[in-house]
This record gives C-alpha cells, sequence and structure tokens, in this order.
C-alpha cells in the first residue's frame, strides 16, 4: 500500500520539478548531479557539489507538506535540499515560531536550514509589506 493520495500528489509534482533543475544543468532525469558528472555520492543527503534546492517554509501545513515532499524526493536525485523560514515579527513569540519551524525542518533531514529575521515596514498594509 503506497502513501495517501495526497501526498503522492505532492511527491509526484516536487519531483517533476526536481527533474527540471536537473533538465536545465543538463544532467540526464534520475541520474544524479554528481553521479553524472563523475563523482561518487557521500550520502543520502545529497552531495557539497551537487544542486541546493531550498524550500521556503511558514510552518502552516502546506508548507510543512511541501518541505516533506522535498525532503522525500531530492535525496533519490541526488539533490541537496533545505529550508529558509522568515521571522516578519508582526506577532508577539515570532521568533520563536521560527525556531520552531527549524526544528521541524531538520528533523525532515533538511539542511542547511535557517532562519531569517527581517523589519517590515508599513507600506501597503502588513501582509504586502512583508511580502516585499
Amino acid at each position: 500500500m503506497g502513501p495517501h493520495p495526497a501526498v503522492a500528489a505532492i511527491r509526484l509534482a516536487v519531483r517533476r520539478v526536481l527533474h527540471d533543475i536537473l533538465t536545465e544543468l543538463n544532467t540526464p532525469a534520475g541520474v544524479p548531479a554528481a553521479t553524472a558528472a563523475g563523482r561518487t555520492p557521500e550520502g543520502a543527503s545529497g552531495l557539497p557539489d551537487s544542486p541546493l534546492v531550498l524550500v521556503a517554509c511558514s510552518g502552516g501545513a502546506d508548507s510543512m507538506a511541501l518541505a516533506s515532499a522535498l525532503a522525500f524526493e531530492a535525496p533519490r536525485l541526488g539533490i541537496r535540499a533545505g529550508g529558509v523560514t522568515v521571522d516578519h515579527g508582526l506577532q508577539h513569540g515570532s521568533d520563536l515560531r521560527a525556531e520552531e519551524v527549524v526544528l521541524r525542518l531538520r528533523q525532515l533531514g533538511l539542511g542547511p536550514v535557517e532562519a531569517t529575521a527581517v523589519t517590515v515596514g508599513r507600506e501597503g498594509g502588513p501582509e504586502a509589506a512583508a511580502r516585499d
């Protein structure tokens, strides 16, 4: 029995994007970038010189599902996968939330993982300012 259909769908979508990345790098799809270049893989998390794909993660269900799919698919293609979350500082405790997201991403096996704090202006309202 395979994964839930929703999990399978997001994994497939991520796999397709990763294949596109490998294709853009002139690497045959399904062949780890380092292997195609004649290097030997050093581990499941990808090679230091293999492509690095970062997932932007808010910690919500959608972005965690995307992060999980990336963590599952990337090592199978020899691609390094990491994550980043942004602490916009708009709510009390947002720094703690960012730290929690970093921990969750690391638990998925992603690396590098980083939280970045930003200062949000006021132009266009808080949501537009945060996106900027």
